[in-house]
């Protein structure tokens, strides 16, 4: 892949969970469009392989693995995992918001910041969650790390009661390493 034109993130290695579908497949596919090499994981493993071979098939770097984030084993192994087939670890994010995850930190490099804005995965929504000021936030300051929800910032359509506020946030745990 080419890189994004905000970016650069070649070279760079992480996992995204909850990879397979709506926010997750979102970042999955930002962060290999930068360059990033990213390895999909979701409780779901044919979700994960589909979103894999679709950044394989634009010229990325990916791998699916199924992972259960409420169980620290499968944790443990995404990340041996993500260091033994891409040679390490840059980054890492959390998308699974079904059940609290296994304690684990996401990791974001300074260069990324700029981008974090995902759309709403709801079709019927016109929002998006926008984690670029909590990172740079974090990135800017004495912090290493965060953690909190974010709304979207959307209305979502709803047939006959019409439009009103998007009700899906998700939860997020940032840490950067300085």
């Amino acid at each position: 892949m080419s890189g994004h034109t905000l970016f650069d993130l070649s070279g760079k290695c992480g996992y995204v969970t909850g990879g397979g579908s709506g926010l997750g497949r979102a970042i999955a596919n930002g962060l290999a469009e930068s360059g990033a090499a990213v390895v999909v994981s979701d409780i779901n493993s044919e979700a994960a392989e589909t979103v894999a071979m679709e950044i394989r098939t634009r010229g990325g770097n990916a791998l699916a693995l199924r992972t259960n984030v409420a169980h620290q084993d499968e944790v443990d192994i995404l990340v041996r995992t993500t260091i033994a087939q891409l040679g390490r670890l840059d980054f890492a994010f959390n998308d699974e918001t079904s059940q609290p995850p296994a304690p684990q930190a996401v990791v974001l490099h300074p260069p990324a910041r700029a981008y974090f804005v995902y759309p709403c995965p709801y079709a019927s929504c016109n929002g998006e969650f926008d984690l670029a000021a909590s990172v740079a936030e974090i990135a800017d300051s004495k912090k290493t790390s965060a953690a909190g929800h974010i709304r979207c910032t959307g209305e979502r359509t709803r047939g006959r009661q019409g439009k009103s506020s998007c009700d899906l946030h998700i939860e997020y745990s940032i840490a950067v390493g300085k």
